[in-house]
C-alpha cells in the first residue's frame, strides 16, 4: 500500500523529528542523565512505499466524475463546429426512418422543379377546339376588308386536326379608290368579298418554349393549315348610281401558317394567330358596261353583265388573331415523366 504525504504533513513530520533532541539538549546542561532509549518505531510493511508529492510540482489534482460529466455537457453545448458528431453513428429507430423519409421527399421535389428536358405543356388528343377568330385583309390597297368568323377542329392526335372553318367578311373601298377615281379620271374595278366556308386540316410541325423575363417559360407550337370549300364575292359597280351589283359564287382553296401559345396554369386556353390566304377565280364587271358611245345597254342587267363577266384568279390574305377554347377542359398525361 503506498501514503501520499502532501507539503503540509512533511513539514509536521520534519518537526516532529527534531523537537525531541532539542529538549534533551537542553535538560542535559545542569545535570547529565541517562539518555532515554528511544522506543522503537513499528517496521513498516514490506511493501509499503511512501510518495511525496508536492502540490506546486505535482499536477492537477482529477475533478471529481460529477463535475467531469457537469463539464462534458458545458462542451457539447459550447461545440459551435458540430466536429464532435463527426464520427457518431447515424440514428436509428423510428429517427432514422423519419429522417430518410424527409431526404426522398426532398429529392422528389427537387426533381419535379429541376427537369432538363420538360414535356409537352398541353396536350390536344381526343379534344375539340372552338376559336373564334377577328382578322383584316393586307394584300389590297383598294378595298379592305374586316373579318368575323369561327373555326371547329377535333384533334385526333396533338399534331393532327381536321375541322371546318367560317368567316363573314365586311369589305368597303378606301382612300386610294377615291382618290384614283379624282385625281386620275380613272375608274377602278374590284369586288369585294362576303363571306366562306370551309374544311381544313392542320398538322403542328413544330413545338418550343419561350423564357419570358427569365421568370417563366410560355410553350408554343406552329402549324400549317390546307382546305377547301366556297366563297361568295359582290362587284362594285363604277357607276354605283346607275348599276346594281352582282354576285359570284364560287369554289375556293385556302392555306394558313400560324401559331398557338399556352398559359403555364389553364389547360383549355390557347392564343393564336396567323396568316390565311384564299384562292379563287372571281368575276369582274365587263368593261363596256357604263354609259358612253362604247358601253353596252343590255350590261344594265346585273344577270347579263355576270354572264359577260372577266374571269381573273384571285387571292385574299387576311391576317388574323383568335381565341381557342378546348373541350374536354382538362387532360392526361399517358407517359411518365
Amino acid at each position: 500500500m503506498r501514503r501520499s504525504l502532501t507539503g503540509s504533513a512533511v513539514l509536521l513530520a520534519a518537526w516532529a523529528f527534531t523537537a525531541p533532541g532539542t529538549a534533551a539538549a537542553a535538560v542535559a546542561a545542569p545535570a547529565p542523565a541517562p539518555a532515554a532509549t528511544p522506543a522503537p518505531a513499528p517496521a513498516a510493511p514490506a511493501d509499503d512505499d511512501t510518495i511525496v508529492l508536492d502540490e506546486a510540482e505535482g499536477d492537477t489534482p482529477a475533478k471529481p466524475a460529477g463535475e467531469a460529466k457537469a463539464g462534458g455537457e458545458a462542451g457539447a453545448s459550447t461545440d459551435l463546429f458540430g466536429d464532435e458528431n463527426k464520427g457518431k453513428a447515424p440514428p436509428t429507430g423510428e429517427a432514422g426512418k423519419v429522417s430518410a423519409t424527409s431526404e426522398a421527399d426532398q429529392l422528389k421535389q427537387d426533381k419535379a422543379f429541376i427537369t432538363v428536358v420538360q414535356r409537352q405543356r398541353f396536350l390536344k388528343k381526343k379534344r375539340f377546339e372552338l376559336q373564334p377568330q377577328v382578322g383584316i385583309t393586307v394584300n389590297d390597297p383598294f378595298v379592305r376588308h374586316y373579318t368575323v368568323g369561327a373555326e371547329l377542329n377535333y384533334w385526333i392526335t396533338n399534331r393532327m386536326a381536321v375541322g371546318i372553318t367560317g368567316t363573314a367578311f365586311f369589305g368597303n373601298k378606301t382612300s386610294r379608290y377615291t382618290n384614283i377615281r379624282f385625281q386620275e379620271s380613272v375608274l377602278l374595278t374590284a369586288n369585294k368579298t362576303l363571306w366562306q366556308a370551309s374544311v381544313n386540316f392542320l398538322y403542328n410541325p413544330f413545338y418550343g418554349k419561350i423564357a419570358v423575363f427569365n421568370r417563366a417559360l410560355m410553350h408554343w407550337e406552329s402549324y400549317i393549315q390546307v382546305g377547301g370549300g366556297a366563297i361568295q364575292t359582290q362587284v362594285i359597280p363604277r357607276y354605283e348610281a346607275i348599276h346594281e351589283p352582282f354576285r359570284h359564287l364560287t369554289g375556293q382553296g385556302n392555306f394558313a401558317i400560324g401559331a398557338r401559345f399556352y398559359g403555364p396554369r389553364v389547360d383549355w386556353l390557347s392564343v393564336n394567330f396567323g396568316v390565311r390566304t384564299w384562292i379563287y377565280q372571281d368575276k369582274l364587271e365587263p368593261p363596256e358596261r357604263g354609259p358612253g358611245p362604247n358601253q353596252l345597254e343590255m350590261y344594265d342587267d346585273p344577270g347579263v353583265a355576270k354572264d359577260n363577266a372577266v374571269k381573273k384568279l384571285a387571292f385574299n390574305v387576311v391576317f388574323f388573331l383568335g381565341l381557342s377554347f378546348y373541350f374536354p377542359t382538362t387532360f392526361q398525361y399517358t407517359t411518365r415523366r
